[in-house]
């Protein structure tokens, strides 16, 4: 009798693991936005659009192991305008990013906003010098950045922690140091929108990605003062990965609380 109650706890233990993994698999699927609209421009960049008048850049780049990454930008449309968020990974793809701009959208790009001074974010500003578009950062992403050998962003302003700055039909918002320590997000009201560059991650890619210029013990911090800051997000892009829904932030907060 004792041994069949033994194997019955254990049989019930293992089942409710089951239905744990089964229901954080069905979160973590439900998480997921379905594009409007999508394009493979090529090997190396794809494009969808996840809202009217917005669109997610996707770039992938071979890593040291051979595996090709993504990593995400985006495209809001201001009336007959177009503010760019973050280049693509590098000039190359940039340059494919803008000739799909020319024949798709047929829009000119008249802002762009760099998040962080990473090439997944700024790599591409050769382009946008060439192409005359002025580009924008925190004081601290030109310092930073300085090392990248790519030219520098102009300053939207020595943003401190909380503060948040409207360019063009966008809202330009300092959490505080988490993946790096200039990182910025950015925010569309009108659609709700959260663009969450490298510091928002996606649980679609394990673990905490690039931590070589992080501030771990403050990026939970920075995750949660984000998640008050846009309690009704129903969209959020990260950095990396799958576009989502606020539990992406969520997830971020509880990934860096351990």
């Amino acid at each position: 009798m004792r041994l069949l109650n033994f194997n019955l706890k254990f049989l019930i233990r293992i089942l409710i693991l089951l239905i744990l993994c089964q229901t954080s698999m069905i979160n973590a699927a439900n998480a997921e936005i379905k594009p409007v609209k999508k394009w493979k421009v090529s090997d190396s960049l794809t494009i969808q659009e996840i809202a009217p008048g917005i669109w997610v850049h996707t770039s992938w780049r071979k890593l040291a192991n051979g595996i090709p990454f993504p990593a995400n930008g985006m495209l809001v449309r201001n009336g007959n305008e177009l503010v760019l968020i973050d280049t693509a990974w590098g000039a190359d793809i940039t340059e494919e990013l803008f000739h799909w701009i020319d024949s798709q959208l047929k829009l000119p790009v008249t802002i762009a906003i760099v998040t962080h001074f990473h090439d997944d974010s700024m790599g591409g500003s050769p382009v946008l010098v060439k192409r005359h578009v002025p580009f924008v950062g925190l004081p601290l992403t030109r310092e930073l950045g300085k090392k990248e050998g790519v030219p520098l962003p102009g300053s939207i302003g020595d943003l401190q922690v909380g503060d948040a700055v409207m360019i063009a039909n966008v809202e330009v918002f300092y959490p505080g140091p988490a993946h790096t320590r200039d990182n910025i997000v950015v925010w569309v009201p009108e659609a709700r929108v959260l663009f969450g560059t490298c510091m928002i991650r996606s649980p679609a890619l394990p673990g905490k990605g690039n931590t070589a210029d992080a501030d771990q013990a403050n990026w939970p911090i920075a995750a949660r003062l984000l998640r008050q800051k846009y309690p009704d997000a129903g969209i959020v892009v990260p950095g990396h990965g799958p576009v989502g829904d606020a539990s992406l932030l969520t997830h971020t907060m509880n990934l860096f609380k351990g």
